[in-house]
């Protein structure tokens, strides 16, 4: 039995049906490495791979992410997130300065951050500071 075709059926002309694959994208991801690629829809088989270190992909995603947090007059919080890779505004999140003080002392939040005496304390000194400071700047448009 040949192993390899003949002259005659290398010249023949291959099947004119053609295969047609259907492909998915596919992430794995582990605790150091994820694997990335496509699968053939039909058969489930990786068609082609590739391992990625995270600390590779954490450092290429943080690299061309920029956080920018902005507080507004009337107290309220903005936070966003915004990447080079996309055309997309980045999605706002705003809170305002009571609610999020309100949601750090609510129910559990102070156990489970163990939250000391002496860091509440230092917390409250800050407020009574910043609004010592807003009564000032109120002052300052009444002058």
């Amino acid at each position: 039995m040949d192993i390899l075709p003949s002259f005659h059926e290398i010249g023949r002309p291959m099947s004119a049906s053609p295969v047609e694959l259907s492909l998915s994208p596919f992430v794995k991801c582990g605790r150091e490495i994820s694997n990335v690629g496509y699968l053939d829809v039909s058969t489930g088989r990786v068609v082609a791979s590739l391992e990625i270190p995270l600390g590779l992909i954490e450092h290429a995603v943080l690299a061309n992410v920029s956080a920018e947090i902005a507080l507004a007059g009337d107290g309220r919080i903005a936070s966003s997130v915004a990447g080079e890779a996309t055309a997309c505004t980045s999605v706002v999140k705003t809170v305002s300065i009571d609610h999020l003080i309100q949601e750090f002392l609510a129910g559990d939040n102070l156990r489970l951050e163990e939250t000391t005496q002496a860091e509440l304390r230092t917390l409250l000194n800050r407020l009574q500071d910043s609004a010592r400071a807003v009564q000032r700047a109120i002052a300052s448009f009444e002058r």
